[in-house]
């Protein structure tokens, strides 16, 4: 900037009116940053950044491995919990451009949290929030040192109970309620302060969830409108037997639909909460999001087309969900007349005795059809209100479809009194019967047969019925930018758990439910407790395969050994996006990866690759976007460097730099590739010091 910009942008700071700031105010403010600046002059390339969320990363990274920390987006506030879930946020210092492990010295850190609106606008602060000095709650993350005498700078940690800090309840609030959709979005603000200036600061955007009150909804329709329904059908038909309420034809894909998100909030949970950290989701919350949504449009959808009979809202739920702007996206979304279409399919199919038939099954089977088309819809909303995912949008989506199958496996005689009329092995063939075959026999239960023909039976129709859904609601989301899937569709069958048992594949069900977090039958049964062997020995060795590290000795190669991060990919599971930037490599250590790259809208296998292949180099030191998909055939072990962890060795050997340089260089030379914008050397500088 020239001296004279600075002069003019100061003159007219100066003279722009400032909230509760007086001429003089604005004048004394400029003084204390002069004297800071005057007192250290090291102020003046002072900087400090909140890390962003990164997919796949966890805040408990930067302890063990630093440079591939980031912070945590979302937080679960439940009351049952003590202390609550500790959402880590991690702070980067820089002073001219390069990390720096620590803030000034006398300098303070003061942090503002406000509760935002939709549009990010401050609603208020929150209790005992503003410009709170946390001095003494910021320390390098992971605890204690790393144990490698010149490693990284670690980020600095700030950690917050959920429940403390954001659990305060205003009298008579109903907190991260109904009225806020249960949930509430924060901007964290930390500004470092040296003599009463704000030398330096930045901030971040989190939101907070109600983990109790998911899946509130949905059983309330269990709980409340189904009872009515059922009494009321055996009211109007005067049967003498008292009806269950599992008898209703909605009765199965309500229960589906509870399980499957207990299970996949388990998940969530399992990632969020730093003392069961699991990696089962690359990126949480992107699906608690899409969850709370569907949630809300499927339950409140139904809530309206049943409203005329019985409305299972509350008084105080109904008046905020009619009058309250937070409900505005959610009114304009819902169907009414779709879920009323559904409604019509809630007739009990009752026998001669009065109870359910078995044709009640063929009910409940057309209940859950006609209940997909609507909640399909609704996904799609719920994506679009949930916001974009272009990073990893499928393994989430293969997440989510295999716990609708394990919901749907977990359905048991409860959910169908129907069966418990019918002999064995007829109860086997309406819940497992595949369209063309009975397990291998030429035969099948002559009274099912008469009743439903040859169709799939209940576990294997539900299953392949919502796959379709997801993928068509996928293919949907890709074509309107909201989502991205490598391959013709987002969930192949391989993906399935269903189809694994059925193609007699138990190794690729064992690895589809270990990757999960499950023990490897069709049982929904955790998986006790299991750790990923380091060997580092090993690793060094992987490293020694690099090109790009050809002329690191081997004390360097085993001092870099210390800060690779192991990660190990499941099914179809991808660890590089053609076209996403990046500033990792990664070294297959076992198991298969597949190379594919993207020829307008197909994807084109191009190479597979065998343990010590290398991937990402490039974009390792220029951060550059990356040239093609890389992901797992079935399930393959990876080491994950990223560019920061050279730090020290250049630091302690500055050739290093231009021996790296050269190396690139020459790399390009070969592949033929443009050097892009800026200086190569100066373009490594900046990913080594600067991550």
């Amino acid at each position: 900037m020239r001296a004279r910009d600075f002069e003019r942008q100061l003159g007219e700071l100066l003279k722009a009116p400032v909230e509760h700031l007086t001429s003089g105010g604005k004048v004394a403010l400029v003084e204390r940053h002069l004297a800071a600046l005057l007192a250290d002059e090291t102020l003046e390339g002072l900087a400090v950044r909140f890390e962003p969320f990164v997919p796949g990363r966890r805040a408990t990274d930067e302890g063990a491995y630093p440079g591939l920390g980031s912070s945590e987006q979302v937080g679960l506030y439940n009351r049952a919990r003590s202390p609550g879930d500790r959402m880590t946020l991690l702070v980067r210092c820089y002073r001219d451009g390069c990390v720096v492990p620590e803030l000034p010295a006398g300098a303070a850190a003061v942090v503002t949290i406000e509760q935002i609106d939709a549009d990010g606008l401050p609603i208020g602060v929150v209790p005992g929030w503003d410009r709170r000095d946390v001095g003494d709650q910021l320390a390098p993350a992971g605890g204690p040192a790393v144990p490698v005498p010149t490693a990284t700078p670690r980020a600095l940690a700030l950690v917050l109970d959920v429940n403390e800090v954001f659990g305060v309840e205003e009298p008579g609030d109903d907190h991260l309620g109904f009225g806020d959709l249960f949930h509430r979005r924060y901007r964290v603000g930390l500004d470092v302060v040296v003599g009463g200036a704000r030398m330096a600061g930045d901030d971040i955007e989190v939101a907070v969830y109600n983990e109790e009150r998911f899946g509130s909804l949905y059983q309330r329709l269990v709980d409340v409108l189904l009872p009515y329904d059922t009494a009321r059908q055996a009211g109007r038909r005067g049967s003498g037997a008292e009806l269950e309420v599992a008898s209703h034809p909605w009765f199965p894909v309500l229960c589906i639909g509870m399980q499957k998100a207990h299970l996949y909030m388990e998940a969530i949970a399992s990632d969020l909460l730093e003392v069961d950290e699991q990696r089962m989701l690359t990126d949480p919350g992107w699906l608690l999001r899409v969850g709370l949504y569907l949630e809300l449009l499927t339950c409140l959808g139904i809530a309206e087309a049943v409203r005329d009979e019985i409305d299972i809202l509350t008084p105080s739920e109904r008046q905020c969900f009619d009058e309250s702007a937070a409900y505005d996206d959610i009114r304009d979304r819902i169907d009414k007349e779709a879920w009323q279409q559904v409604w019509r399919h809630r007739d009990i199919a009752l026998g001669r005795r009065g109870l359910p038939s078995a044709a009640n099954l063929l009910r409940k089977k057309s209940a859950t059809f006609a209940f997909l088309h609507a909640h399909h819809e609704d996904l799609k909303h719920s994506i679009d209100l949930a916001g974009p995912n272009l990073h990893n949008a499928q393994e989430t989506w293969h997440r989510v479809f295999r716990d609708a199958e394990r919901a749907v496996l977990q359905m048991n005689r409860d959910a169908f009194p129907e069966l418990l009329e019918l002999p064995g092995v007829a109860r086997e063939f309406a819940l497992w019967h595949e369209s063309g075959s009975f397990g291998g026999l030429r035969f099948a239960p002559r009274q099912l047969t008469e009743l439903f023909g040859d169709q799939d039976g209940v576990f294997p129709s539900a299953c392949r019925q919502y796959r379709a859904s997801m993928n068509e609601v996928a293919a949907w989301a890709l074509d309107n930018g909201l989502m991205e899937y490598t391959g013709d569709e987002c969930i192949p069958p391989s993906a399935s758990l269903l189809e694994a048992h059925f193609s007699k594949q138990p190794s690729r069900l064992a690895r589809l439910q270990w990757r999960d977090g499950y023990a490897g039958s069709l049982e929904v049964r955790p998986e006790e407790e299991r750790g990923l062997a380091i060997d580092r020995q090993q690793i060094l060795e992987s490293l020694q395969h690099v090109e790009l590290l050809s002329a690191l000795t081997v004390d360097e190669l085993q001092r870099l050994a210390e800060g690779v991060r192991p990660i190990v990919l499941g099914h179809l599971e991808r660890i590089i996006i053609q076209g996403r930037e990046g500033s990792s490599l990664f070294i297959l250590q076992d198991g298969e990866l597949e190379v594919l790259v993207r020829d307008g809208v197909a994807d084109r296998q191009v190479a597979v690759l065998q343990p010590p292949a290398v991937v990402g180099e490039l974009a390792f030191l220029l951060d550059e976007p990356r040239s093609a998909t890389v992901r797992a055939i079935e399930q393959a072990t990876v080491l994950e460097l990223g560019a920061a962890a050279l730090r020290p060795i250049v630091e302690a050997r500055p050739a290093v730099l231009d021996a790296l340089t050269g190396l690139l260089e020459e790399r390009r030379r070969r592949t033929d590739e443009t050097a892009g914008p800026g200086g190569l050397m100066e373009r490594v500088r900046r990913a080594i010091f600067a991550s």
